[in-house]
């Protein structure tokens, strides 16, 4: 009876052991999704925030290029900072970059803008139904939360129209606006300055 006894106990602590182990495996395997992301060459801690598997910042870059960076508004840590198209290409940290335009479709796509609709150039069409563009806004059902100044901001996408090389795509929000504004710059690209929402790669 003892032995019989002695049985049970070593298969029940084996049992235990094996379970335990099985759930130390599954917690060491669980990655959450982040929610920020401290820049290793400044120590600037941007929040994150993940639509649909994007991961983007949900603040503009801040990260100081003297010569080739501004504060926008007049405010770094408020609103982050502007860059030139060619500039912004290149500004985002390690493990993140400047989205391209189909990225950035894909966001749009993600919040419910239909496909026609993102294929679009210019304003006041693109995802008006679904007002993207509220919800792309400071407080916004999708987290992405874009400070608007004055009554207006432009994200910079980091590439460019078939057929015009010269040219780089932007995006653009408008204040109680449903529609989000995709378009892009000439020769401009190389003095205007916009804001920058980096994406994880």
């Amino acid at each position: 009876m003892k032995k019989l006894m002695l049985s049970w106990t070593l298969i029940l602590a084996v049992a235990g052991l094996t379970f335990m182990s099985c759930g130390k495996d599954k917690d060491d395997n669980t990655n959450p999704t982040p929610t920020s992301f401290k820049d290793p060459r400044d120590q600037k801690t941007y929040k994150l925030v993940t639509i649909s598997g994007q991961t983007w910042f949900a603040e503009n870059l801040n990260y100081d290029i003297p010569g080739n960076s501004a504060c926008a508004n007049d405010s770094c840590d408020k609103y982050g900072r502007v860059y030139t198209g060619p500039v912004a290409k290149i500004v985002c940290p390690q493990g993140y970059h400047l989205p391209t335009d189909a990225e950035w479709r894909t966001l749009e796509h993600n919040l419910g803008m239909s496909d026609e609709d993102t294929a679009k150039v210019g304003w006041y069409t693109r995802g008006v139904n679904e007002a993207i563009g509220i919800s792309l806004a400071n407080g916004g059902r999708s987290g992405f939360n874009a400070l608007l100044f004055g009554d207006e901001t432009y994200f910079w996408a980091s590439d460019v129209p078939k057929n015009f090389p010269e040219f780089q795509y932007y995006r653009g929000l408008k204040v109680k606006d449903p529609s989000v504004y995709r378009s892009f710059i000439g020769g401009g690209s190389s003095t205007a300055k916009l804001c920058v929402r980096c994406l994880k790669n």
